[in-house]
């Protein structure tokens, strides 16, 4: 019981859970302002430290009918060109993705180019996009 106190203590201490929100809100927002500029069909939500990729919405998903068709098959896309760049997120395109204090700037860096890479690898043609 005292090792998590010790945890919790220095997790409020150093200022941890901001310092994720704020990495995470780093990160997600280059993505998207990217996959804007690309006019790339996905997005990403995030709060806090989680955040989700999927295909593009007008609207906030709440439930499991307000993710757009297709979804699963073009995440499965999106999932093996990022693990073959060496980023891995979890397999399905119904899970979250977290940001930890693991996360260094350089490997946000990198993660971030590979996942593009992925997507414009996803969904090639700019025509077929528009």
């Amino acid at each position: 019981m005292r090792a998590g106190l010790a945890t919790l203590q220095k997790i409020e201490r150093v200022g941890a859970f901001e310092t994720l929100e704020k990495r995470t809100a780093q990160f997600c927002d280059r993505l998207n302002a990217s996959f804007n500029e690309r006019n790339l069909p996905v997005q990403i939500t995030r709060t806090a430290s989680l955040f989700w990729l999927h295909a593009k919405t007008d609207k906030v998903i709440r439930r499991l009918e307000d993710i757009p068709a297709h979804h699963a098959e073009n995440f499965a896309r999106i999932f093996h060109g990022a693990l073959r760049r060496g980023v891995y997120f979890a397999p399905s395109g119904y899970e979250v993705s977290f940001m930890s204090l693991a996360h260094t700037d350089e490997l946000l860096e990198r993660a971030a180019g590979a996942i593009l890479e992925a997507v414009e690898e996803a969904f090639p043609s700019p025509k077929a996009r528009a």
